[in-house]
């Protein structure tokens, strides 16, 4: 699989993945069904370990919520409230059967004790993409 912007640790073995899950919680979703919605309270970054999910914003117009992005296997959503602890900025929608892979504080936490240099890694990738999806956001505005 060619290696996308949104895709976190896309050079992880099985083993660093099995060291990642080990940490996290699954949860299955149903095509439609929302996963997270704009202004909820909750901390989870989540890797899209199966199908495909739906990001939608409010446009600032109307409020309504707009789709941006569609995420696959190996993208991730929620970091930012992850980071910041602020409420979700976004409604993320099963666009088909989903398997994610929710990695909360204290999950981390184990996942940085038990294995400092994944944890380190997915810090790192993170960033990563951060830094890739505010610069796509800086060039929408110009």
């Amino acid at each position: 699989m060619a290696e996308r912007a949104g895709m976190l640790l896309a050079d992880a073995s099985e083993a660093d993945w099995a060291a990642v899950f080990a940490h996290a919680h699954l949860a299955r979703y149903a095509p439609g069904e929302v996963i997270a919605e704009v202004g909820q309270d909750e901390e989870s970054l989540y890797v899209v370990v199966q199908g495909e999910v739906d990001v939608l914003v409010p446009a600032k117009r109307t409020g309504r919520l707009a789709p941006v992005s569609q995420l696959q296997a190996g993208d991730v959503f929620g970091e930012v409230s992850f980071f910041d602890g602020q409420p979700r900025s976004a409604e993320v929608r099963a666009a088909s059967d989903v398997v994610l892979a929710g990695l909360d504080h204290a999950g981390f936490a184990g996942l940085s004790a038990s294995h400092p240099q994944i944890a380190n890694r997915l810090l790192l990738d993170l960033g990563r993409i951060l830094s890739g999806r505010l610069r796509a956001a800086e060039q929408r505005t110009k």
